[in-house]
């Protein structure tokens, strides 16, 4: 099933026992996912996050704003080691208080994604928790449409892939 990484839970138990209710997805697809995020870095799983939050920000139709840009100019430089961890959160902080603030369900989920891809140098982890909010967008988007989901779990694994 995975590494186990906090409190005995493995990384997807640990994401579905509170942070994202159920969805509707394919479990063998998410595990190819997870099996492919434990052979990378953490810098590899930060380039992961930046690829999918551009697809996210497509999918949702949300706007690249000013915290946006912060978002992937942060991570940039946190791979290069010109940003401190501590600046990535307080990115990821703001993008939270946005999405506490937005009505619409598709864009809120899509800034918790967002909030998540800047959280990434914190624990690599964040970057799966992204791809989890991708399928809530989808699950929202296409309510039961596995076809749907089938297709956004192998864009993930490709992305994935290519880091």
């Amino acid at each position: 099933m995975g590494k186990i990484i906090k409190n005995g839970f493995h990384f997807m138990e640990y994401v579905n026992s509170g942070l994202i209710r159920k969805i509707d997805d394919i479990p063998e697809l998410k595990n190819k996912l997870i099996t492919l995020s434990e052979l990378k870095m953490h810098i590899e799983m930060s380039k992961y996050a930046l690829l999918l939050a551009e697809h996210i920000l497509y999918i949702s139709g949300i706007e690249r704003s000013e915290v946006i840009n912060e978002c992937f100019t942060i991570i940039t430089k946190w791979q290069d080691r010109e940003a401190k961890l501590q600046d990535a959160l307080q990115v990821a902080g703001m993008i939270n208080s946005l999405a506490r603030d937005e009505k619409n369900q598709i864009k809120a989920k899509a800034l918790r994604a967002m909030g998540q891809v800047a959280a990434t140098p914190h624990v690599r982890w964040h970057a799966l928790t992204a791809s989890e909010y991708a399928i809530v967008i989808i699950n929202l988007m296409y309510p039961k449409n596995f076809e749907k989901v089938k297709e956004e779990r192998e864009l993930q694994i490709e992305l994935m892939k290519n880091v």
